[in-house]
């Protein structure tokens, strides 16, 4: 699966978890998730699902988590890469931001830092964060909001992506709220 497709599986998820909801709009919940080692405040009970990846550097399998409440998706993707290598990991955090931006036609958002948290006493770690508008490939406009962080052998994208951007409370309540355990 190319870097393109990455936002077609979150599709399909968000398909899945509006098949599936009844809850109210914003149900928050705190998730867990030991095989990724972190944490998140969901809106809605996301769904789960699996693929291979293809990077530069070869195929990579990534777990996706997603939960969408109206037509926002909320989304943790976790890529576990072979071994704890900082090169492969900022080759990766690269390919995933710049496969997401161009999801939206959107190549020259500036990515900022930002420091991610870490449980208990650890300090914070650094990651990237990034926002963008554009018309995605099938003429839709859509939004991005998202963040992305290394780890060990595991890089993660914390993204929100909408057709009409949630309320700016909400995207930060998700993404301010991930913690790597």
């Amino acid at each position: 699966m190319s870097m393109n497709r990455v936002v077609h599986v979150c599709a399909m998820l968000a398909a899945t978890a509006v098949l599936a909801a009844c809850s109210p709009r914003y149900d928050w919940r705190e998730v867990h998730d030991k095989e990724g080692a972190y944490a998140v405040t969901y809106p809605a009970k996301p769904t789960q699902d699996a693929r291979e990846v293809r990077f530069a550097s070869g195929p990579l399998p990534m777990r996706m988590q997603a939960a969408r409440v109206d037509a926002a998706l909320f989304a943790v993707g976790v890529v576990t890469l072979p071994n704890d290598d900082a090169t492969l990991r900022q080759t990766v955090v690269d390919e995933l931001q710049h496969g997401l931006l161009a999801n939206v036609n959107e190549s020259t958002a500036a990515p900022t830092q930002v420091m991610v948290r870490q449980a208990g006493d650890a300090p914070p770690l650094p990651g990237l964060a990034v926002s963008a508008q554009g018309v995605a490939s099938d003429k839709v406009e859509r939004y991005v909001s998202a963040r992305f962080v290394g780890r060990g052998n595991h890089v993660y994208q914390v993204v929100v992506m909408a057709t009409k951007a949630p309320g700016k409370e909400q995207v930060e309540q998700f993404l301010d709220s991930f913690t790597l355990e």
